[in-house]
């Protein structure tokens, strides 16, 4: 399936930034909370195998769907070693996809990421732990976006951006639309949710 880069290709970028930081003592105490659920997250997602089979369309997908609440349409989480300290990373942001053709088995469209913020926190040994200031970067633009569809499954199929590759599969009902995100990248894995509404 064709993808667009245009719209996870910031991801990489924003890992790249955040162990950047790390990698130095910035100034600021790091959010004992947000680590504690980073850690928590990571435990908890568990990634859907894509569906199988072509089952007919349960409903039509056809329209706008937009983050279910604002800046958390995405929500993604990672940890990563950098020599000897461990960098955890909290991303949200927002997703707007539009549907426009049903064909068979494969919706096609646009994908647009918006509002793209990563946060978190490197532990150093000897520093203690300190914040990765929170780094955000504006509309990425829309891609193209092709589909599977399977009864109420979906599979968006595998991005390859900048020696990262990402995987998103879901399920739909008439209105909301949820599932996971899974990006690996040369630090690790960034996994998460997504949750959408469908635009009235």
């Amino acid at each position: 399936m064709k993808k667009s880069s245009k719209g996870i290709a910031i991801i990489p970028l924003l890992i790249l930034i955040a162990l950047a930081v790390g990698a130095v003592v910035y100034v600021g105490v790091a959010n004992p909370s947000l680590l504690n659920t980073i850690e928590q997250k990571l435990k908890s997602i568990i990634t859907p195998k894509p569906p199988i089979g072509t089952l007919t369309a349960a409903r039509d997908l056809r329209g706008t769907w937009v983050s279910a609440l604002r800046g958390k349409g995405i929500q993604l989480y990672g940890k990563f070693t950098t020599g000897p300290s461990v960098t955890k990373i909290y991303e949200n942001g927002d997703i707007e996809l539009k549907i426009d053709n049903v064909k068979n088995n494969i919706a096609s469209g646009k994908i647009r990421y918006t509002n793209l913020c990563v946060t978190g926190g490197t532990t150093i040994p000897g520093y203690g732990t300190v914040s990765v200031p929170k780094t955000c970067t504006g509309d990425t633009g829309a891609g193209s976006i092709q589909i599977k569809i399977s009864g109420s499954r979906l599979d968006f199929g595998t991005i390859s951006v900048s020696g990262a590759t990402a995987s998103m599969q879901g399920n739909y009902t008439t209105d909301l639309m949820s599932g996971t995100m899974t990006m690996t990248s040369a630090y690790g894995i960034i996994k998460g949710e997504f949750h959408l509404n469908r635009k009235k």
